[in-house]
């Protein structure tokens, strides 16, 4: 069943369209060019392709609640879970494609196409708008298992090929599950991978002893980090994160070519006109750098992380041939 959630801003404040709007963000942002019609003039549905209640759901509302007040019109959020989100994604391909109806949606995108599965559409057949957010993932262990440094857990896995087992967030085919095996042809190792239906149960394994560790996101590890339940090895990203400055990287460990990244980002169908992507992708990127909207995702580990539209299209392409040598390394099928 899909959950809707209708926002519409109060105009409490905001004197113009988008001059004061964005002012009242907190932003400088180029000026779009003129439209005859303001756009939006009406709603604009805004489809999640996966439950409520997670991250991907959680920010997406955000910025429709900020765009909403921006825009001064109803933004609907639609959740249309299922099929490894293909249901949602499928929705809006289906759409007129008028900018109304927009897409929420994230590497599960590119992983969907990566791994052979058989959908109603291609991922051509969306075009991005702007990314919005990056979640690096920190590679953690268990306190009991001894290990506090990379170079050790590296030594384990050398010795006893398979005997270290790693949580699975998200289950078999997911981006933790290529993250692990990408880690794994990258220093030549061998875990015992184990699927997990979410993060939270999985980490309550790690916590109680029964899974040694995982790659999982920063955002839902670091309040157990910096608890001491959990010892962070290295983060996935180039750099080092805010909230874990402590933590290194693996490029700076030596496994430079082992850098991967959970995304999420906005699209629309294919044929939406090229005017209306470019008025999308300035309100959007105002929004994303407004400090109401980014300050409590950096507190939690997140990167805000707007881009072109081309640039966005660019990720998706980069990250299918990526997920698809290594799915094939790794004999992933799609289940």
């Amino acid at each position: 069943m899909n959950r809707r959630m209708i926002l519409k801003a109060s105009g409490a404040g905001i004197a113009t369209r988008l001059g004061t709007a964005v002012s009242a963000l907190g932003v400088v942002v180029p000026a779009r060019a003129e439209q005859t019609t303001p756009f939006p003039s009406s709603p604009v549905r805004l489809v999640v392709p996966v439950s409520p209640g997670g991250n991907a759901d959680r920010i997406a509302r955000m910025l429709a609640q900020r765009l909403a007040e921006l825009w001064r019109q109803i933004v609907i959020v639609d959740n249309v879970p299922g099929a490894h989100t293909s249901l949602g994604v499928n929705r809006v391909v289906r759409a007129a494609p008028t900018g109304y109806t927009l897409l929420s949606s994230g590497d599960q995108l590119a992983i969907n196409a990566a791994l052979g599965r058989t959908l109603p559409y291609s991922e051509t057949d969306v075009r991005g708008v702007t990314r919005t957010i990056v979640n690096s993932q920190v590679l953690v262990v268990r306190p009991g298992l001894g290990i506090s440094h990379f170079k050790d857990y590296v030594a384990l896995l050398k010795r006893q090929p398979g005997a270290v087992s790693l949580a699975l967030a998200i289950g078999y085919g997911s981006i933790y599950h290529l993250a692990v095996e990408m880690l794994n042809q990258r220093l030549g190792t061998q875990t015992n991978n184990i699927p997990y239906a979410g993060g939270a149960p999985a980490v309550l394994d790690i916590l109680g002893g029964h899974v040694d560790g995982a790659l999982m996101d920063i955002s839902g590890a670091t309040q157990n980090i910096q608890a001491g339940e959990l010892v962070p090895l290295a983060v996935t990203l180039p750099q080092r994160s805010k909230v874990l400055p402590d933590v290194p990287t693996f490029h700076e460990l030596g496994v430079s070519d082992f850098v991967i990244e959970s995304w999420q980002g906005i699209f629309v169908p294919r044929a939406t006109p090229d005017e209306v992507v470019v008025s999308l992708n300035h309100d959007i990127t105002a929004v994303l750098r407004s400090r109401e909207f980014a300050a409590p995702l950096e507190e939690q580990g997140f990167v805000i992380a707007p881009s072109s539209a081309e640039s966005l299209d660019q990720i998706v392409a980069r990250d299918i041939a990526l997920f698809r040598d290594v799915a094939a390394v790794a004999g992933i099928k799609p289940e």
